[in-house]
């Protein structure tokens, strides 16, 4: 490497900072390599540790003036265009304070240790109660116990191994603050251990904004309280510089650094790195931002998209304060409901025209509506059964195509016979056919006027026995994320219209990639929208239990919507999906209760800041909407036109 230098942009989490390392660093101007780093590690003497958005580990010896790749045994990522040696993401990293060669680094799926200061990583056979859905963010070594780690989660909790990662125990459950009901923990952000502080472990919570110390133990957690006026907490770590040889702790906050000398149990601000925005823009870098921002939509299936049904839900929309429609274009079996003039939708029966595109857009833009298309992508029929079967879902058991099928209750010969029936028919995510299928798709609405394509189901199945799905198109090493990744990033780099996605409503709440490939932080650097599903009937009843029903509502969306803002950060804007539908318990609500569950929840999106929003119901009978949705909507355009919303990404 010799004498190069290099910019060193540390993304902790929070913000872009660039690392200066001493008043000499700051003054040099040449810059022949930029780093955007995710973790940053320093070790004795002049020794430092980082990992990259992108390029790997490095490793410094002269604190940051030159640095090194150490990336034999890191995974590569498997994302189109595949001609980019990218590494996976990491999602922690420390190193062992009684031996700084000795590193420990997750991405969100794996373990990478390394014994000679990342000359060489080994990867971690992580086995239950660790699961391959579990999404990992932390990790920390023991210093008074050298083979002894600890492993943090997105919604999992705390999981400990006495033998170097070889065995694992989870210890979640004497974490009780930190669940939340129905098995869900929340998010531990960050992990850290402290010379002279044998048996406490430092857990970082940054949703809530907390600090625990775990006795590990008597198995107690107790809180930490955190400095006045400190926001937003980023990270932790074992304090060695020079303020203080007391054992303490170094944690940054979005609006600050501190050290908190653990014998005092005081907090002291010391300067923060120099700090500034993030430099990642949205996409679409353009004045269609104002438009897709604040947006006050309804869904409309395709039928009701046409004639005078259609003139009466646009009357609907103007007399209710509303700006946008989201309507099918593709739906959940795979049919065009426009006339599409491609070949391909055509030659598989895919295209049954129910709508005139062109009218469409033209009444409602002349209502003063926006339009969005929502395209159902990898759930999707006519491909699903299309050159028998070539893209379809396999089953590894049967050699078949994957099928989830439900009990359906039929009358035959005067009796009722159970039968189970495929409602579903999921086309392989891994497929670069099926990308280029709907991407064809999208380029043709987009040259047809519509005002912004949204992505339904992209992801992978998530009922039924998924355990025998298997994904015959999959490259070798290549994860789920990685298939959904490719994807958006491919129809991105073809599609000049706003992109939005609909995510699952835990998929946005907490980071849950793992599951069915839905990442809301991977997804937020290429589209300029996501569209979280927080419906309160389809969360677990004991999930976020609340004595009220309907303020339960307003937690989920609040929370929710606040969450899922930090994790995406100002890449893209989020604009939930809000339940306008009554299904089991809801049923029996009276008029008055049903319409107060909708505005709480209407409330709780804008009370963490959201700005827009879509009303879902599938019949497009929106009975719930009352008088106080004019009112929020109104104030929704005096507090969101225009306004400069700056969100600290997590």
């Amino acid at each position: 490497m010799g004498n190069r230098i290099f910019t060193i942009m540390i993304f902790t989490g929070i913000s872009t900072l660039f690392f200066l390392c001493s008043p000499a660093w700051a003054q040099k101007t040449e810059v022949q390599a930029d780093y955007l780093l995710s973790h940053i590690s320093r070790a004795e003497g002049d020794r430092m540790y980082a990992l990259t958005e992108k390029s790997g580990a490095l490793v410094s010896l002269d604190r940051g003036n030159s640095w090194e790749t150490i990336n034999r045994g890191l995974p590569i990522k498997q994302v189109w265009p595949f001609d980019e040696d990218e590494y996976r993401r990491f999602t922690s990293l420390t190193v062992d304070s009684n031996d700084s060669r000795r590193l420990a680094a997750t991405t969100s799926t794996s373990l990478f240790l390394s014994d000679n200061g990342g000359q060489a990583w080994v990867e971690a056979d992580l086995r239950y109660p660790v699961k391959a859905s579990n999404y990992l963010t932390a990790v920390s070594f023991d210093p008074g116990h050298p083979r002894r780690i600890y492993l943090g989660s997105s919604f999992n909790g705390l999981f400990v191994s006495e033998d170097r990662g070889q065995t694992w125990e989870k210890v979640s459950e004497h974490l009780d603050p930190l669940y939340r009901g129905a098995g869900f923990y929340e998010e531990i952000t960050d992990l850290a251990m402290v010379p002279g502080r044998e048996d406490e472990l430092f857990i970082a919570v940054s949703f809530d904004n907390l600090i625990y110390r775990y006795d590990t133990v008597d198995k107690v957690l107790m809180e930490i309280e955190l400095p006045e006026g400190a926001e937003i907490l980023n990270s932790i770590n074992s304090y060695n510089g020079g303020y203080t040889d007391a054992p303490a702790l170094e944690v940054h906050f979005a609006n600050g650094r501190y050290i908190f000398d653990l014998t005092k149990k005081d907090w002291r601000s010391v300067p923060s790195l120099l700090r500034r925005e993030t430099g990642r823009l949205s996409v679409q870098d353009t004045d269609m931002e104002a438009e897709y921002d604040n947006i006050r939509a309804i869904y409309l299936n395709a039928y009701n998209a046409r004639g005078e049904v259609l003139q009466e839900h646009l009357e609907f929309l103007r007399e209710h304060g509303f700006n946008a429609i989201v309507v099918d274009v593709k739906d959940d079996w795979g049919r065009l409901t426009y006339d599409s003039q491609l070949d391909l939708p055509a030659q598989i029966d895919a295209v049954h025209p129910v709508f005139d595109l062109e009218e469409l857009i033209r009444e409602a833009h002349t209502a003063g509506m926006y339009v969005i298309g929502r395209m159902v992508v990898f759930k999707d029929k006519r491909v699903y059964q299309m050159d028998n079967h070539a893209h379809a879902v396999w089953n590894k058991q049967t050699d078949g195509p994957w099928r989830y099928t439900v009990p359906e209750e039929r009358e035959e010969d005067g009796e009722t016979k159970t039968v189970y029936v495929q409602r579903e028919f999921w086309t392989d995510p891994f497929s670069e056919f099926v990308w280029d299928y709907n991407i064809g798709i999208a380029r043709e609405l987009e040259a047809r006027g519509i005002d912004e394509i949204q992505f339904d189901y992209i992801r992978f199945p998530s009922d039924g026995n998924v355990e025998q799905a298997s994904y015959r198109h999959r490259k070798p090493d290549m994860i789920k994320t990685e298939a959904i990744e490719s994807f958006i990033k491919k129809a991105r780099s073809q599609l000049d219209l706003p992109i939005s996605t609909d995510l699952y409503g835990f998929n946005s709440w907490y980071r849950m990639g793992n599951w069915i490939g839905q990442d809301i932080g991977m997804l937020s650097h290429y589209v300029d929208v996501i569209c979280p599903m927080y419906y309160p009937s389809h969360f677990p009843h004991n999930f976020m239990v609340r004595e009220n029903y309907i303020d339960r509502a307003f937690e989920l969306y609040r929370k929710g919507t606040e969450r899922a803002r930090r994790i995406a950060g100002p890449g893209s804007h989020i604009r939930p999906y809000v339940q306008a539908f009554l299904i089991g318990r809801e049923l029996s609500m009276e008029e008055e209760e049903y319409q107060l569950y909708l505005n709480r929840q209407l409330e709780g999106v804008f009370d963490a800041g959201g700005c827009g929003y879509t009303l879902w119901n599938n019949t497009n009978r929106y009975y719930m909407v009352n008088g106080q949705v004019i009112k929020l909507n109104s104030e929704a355009v005096e507090s969101c036109t225009h306004a400069e919303k700056k969100v600290q990404k997590l």
